[in-house]
């Protein structure tokens, strides 16, 4: 098939929005976008959009409808606690198929929840255990899985690993602007992979000129490799200053969250303090990754001047 022109895109947080305005900037494809809300609750959305429809998730035959005649689905739900990932995507992969749309890919955006990189060379074996935290994210890849291999659908997954100038929005990076304060997981010595949203723009850009990349398979894709020592090293340097460092245990943040969750506490604390260790533990550097595949040369974007770009505004 030729490339994918007619795309519904779902979703414009904090991740959604910005690749959204990089992928309309090409001129390339006829976007609607799919809203939850009022469309008067939105503000800043791109100029250039084909449509925008606020939908019922419940309401499959309309949502069918908003997607008859479109190429691909692509997601940016948010995954925290009752946003019901899961639910919204087994609702649009059911409309998907019900409207004739062949590609489809789910939000991810993030690091490898599927374990993929934890298992064997043939990518069975050991894997992350499913919990409360990721069982959204898993029933919303089984759920294509079982419909990829009906025929009814094909789908890519994308592992991005941290979205670097998110990293720095939603303050997970542990950097205090106003305070010159640096939160260190395990004192920020342990790696973690990073990609720049110009790169995963890339991916998708890629993905969509290539529909038989969709292809029922997980990519894990990256800039780079980062610690937190070294942001803060380049910090220091852009400011002339040097920070507070403060550091805490990724192993005991995540303990007591996991605990706090069995104990039927589950909020939005627990979510983010759950993810710490696989996020900035050490365990998600990617033993391999799928950029050339997709078009992306490894190691091009050089992360730590990325990082000067996104830090001296806030430094000013």
């Amino acid at each position: 098939m030729s490339s994918l022109k007619n795309i519904v895109w779902v979703g414009t947080g904090k991740v959604g929005l910005p690749l959204l305005e990089k992928v309309i900037a090409t001129g390339n494809y006829n976007i609607r976008l799919l809203l939850r809300n009022p469309l008067s609750t939105y503000s800043g959305l791109p100029q250039g959009l084909s449509s925008i429809h606020q939908v019922d998730y419940t309401d499959q035959k309309s949502l069918a409808d908003y997607l008859r005649g479109q190429d691909a689905v692509i997601v940016f739900t948010s995954f925290l606690p009752g946003n019901g990932l899961d639910t919204k995507h087994i609702a649009l992969v059911n409309a998907a198929i019900d409207a004739g749309v062949k590609y489809f890919i789910p939000s991810e955006w993030a690091l490898d929840t599927a374990g993929i990189m934890g298992s064997t060379v043939d990518r069975h074996g050991p894997t992350l255990p499913t919990d409360i935290v990721l069982a959204p994210k898993r029933v919303s890849h089984n759920y294509l899985l079982c419909r990829a291999a009906e025929g009814k659908i094909r789908f890519a997954v994308v592992y991005p690993g941290v979205i670097f100038e998110n990293g720095f929005k939603t303050g997970i990076l542990g950097f205090d602007f106003a305070a010159r304060t640096a939160m260190l997981p395990d004192n920020g010595i342990n790696p973690f992979p990073a990609s720049t949203l110009s790169t995963i723009s890339k991916v998708i850009i890629s993905l969509f000129a290539n529909p038989s990349l969709i292809s029922n398979r997980f990519y894990h894709v990256a800039d780079g490799v980062l610690t937190q020592q070294e942001i803060l090293q380049v910090i220091e340097k852009e400011s002339g200053a040097s920070w507070m460092r403060n550091s805490y245990s990724t192993q005991t943040v995540r303990s007591n969250a996991v605990e706090n969750i069995a104990k039927g506490v589950y909020g939005r604390k627990e979510f983010v303090e759950s993810l710490m260790t696989p996020f900035f533990g050490g365990l998600q550097v990617f033993t391999k990754v799928d950029n050339e595949k997709l078009g992306i040369t490894y190691g091009e974007v050089d992360l730590r001047e990325e990082v000067a770009r996104v830090v001296r505004p806030q430094l000013q």
